[in-house]
């Protein structure tokens, strides 16, 4: 009695292709068995048999789904081939520790490469941050937040008479203070508190930041009115009364008392145009980090003067890619002596 042994044939090796796993998906919803399907396909029943049981492998209703299978399988292999560009473990907690203390990636590659002569991009840490975001959280440490940019939209500019006596506008402002070749030009800003029900607003901040280096003031105002405004302004400025020269502010009422503060510290002032607050964008940018420790809603009256002068100290002495990873203390004194 004559016996023949069916042999599978093989004609292909390696992975699955994606069009073998659609075919795949086919011939397994028919119920065709394991080697079955190997013949038709070509394939070792093996090869068949890892492709079903694999980790990456996606089943509906009990059928295997070949198209979001090789999905997954891309999807991991990519991540598994990704080159890692920062490898060294110190780099690596250097980078976690400067982020929990609040710098940006971009501050993060000056520092690395001014003090240690490390060369690694802002972009490559924040692919870092982001790759290894579900292990370590590194994202929740970033200054910002925020997805994308939104398009900005034109604001409709109407027609303002201004309510502040006798305001110099900044079209007015020497060139000099423009292009931030000295020390002593500040711009001043208000920060408003949150409101409490029943009550009204009643402390806010008083900010001040010098257009070259940066180095910022911050007082808690009583209120948000043109004396309280005037006087915290003198305060604050009182141990540099020798170096001031000028402040921008915008059109905000509380500063209407301005010619008081010129008069005492004997400097001039300037006044943005309506609606265009980005003309005095140093301190709007001190503004957005100062929210980071006291988001909108925040009530001062809560707040310590001690919190605010750690706030204070904590952005002086933060270095910026704009001074050149110099912090604002730095370039403040670095200007002084040159002064003296």
């Amino acid at each position: 009695m004559e016996t023949s042994n069916k042999k599978t044939i093989i004609v292909n090796k390696g992975h699955l292709t994606s069009e073998e796993k659609d075919k795949l998906t086919i011939l397994h919803s028919k119920g065709l068995s394991i080697r079955n399907i190997a013949n038709i396909l070509g394939r070792s029943p093996s090869t068949i048999s890892r492709e079903l049981k694999r980790k990456e492998a996606v089943f509906y209703r009990g059928n295997y789904i070949g198209s979001q299978t090789h999905i997954n399988v891309i999807k991991k292999w990519r991540e598994k081939h990704i080159r890692e560009r920062i490898k060294d473990i110190n780099i690596k907690r250097y980078i976690k520790e400067k982020l929990k203390y609040g710098y940006s990636p971009e501050i993060i590659s000056g520092l690395l490469k001014t003090k240690y002569n490390i060369s690694i991009h802002h972009e490559t840490i924040y692919r870092y941050i982001y790759k290894t975001n579900s292990k370590l959280n590194l994202c929740k440490y970033l200054l910002r937040r925020k997805v994308g940019r939104k398009p900005r939209k034109k604001a409709l500019i109407k027609p303002m008479k201004s309510h502040i006596p006798n305001r110099t506008d900044i079209d007015l402002r020497p060139e000099e203070i423009n292009l931030r070749l000295e020390t002593g030009h500040y711009e001043c800003d208000s920060i408003e508190s949150g409101r409490t029900k029943g009550k009204k607003r009643n402390s806010c901040l008083t900010v001040l930041v010098d257009r070259l280096s940066r180095k910022t003031i911050i007082r808690k105002t009583a209120s948000k009115t043109s004396k309280e405004t005037a006087a915290s302004i003198l305060k604050a400025l009182k141990p540099y009364s020798n170096t001031v020269k000028s402040i921008t502010y915008d059109n905000g009422l509380e500063f209407s008392n301005h010619e008081k503060i010129n008069k005492e510290l004997n400097i001039q002032s300037y006044f943005c145009k309506p609606y265009a607050s980005y003309e005095k964008g140093t301190v709007e940018n001190i503004n957005g980090i100062i929210r980071r420790f006291f988001p909108k809603g925040t009530n001062f009256d809560t707040i310590s003067e001690d919190k605010i002068k750690l706030v204070e100290d904590w952005i002086n002495n933060r270095p910026m890619k704009i001074l050149n990873y110099m912090t604002p203390n730095e370039k403040f004194q670095e200007f002084s002596v040159a002064i003296v």
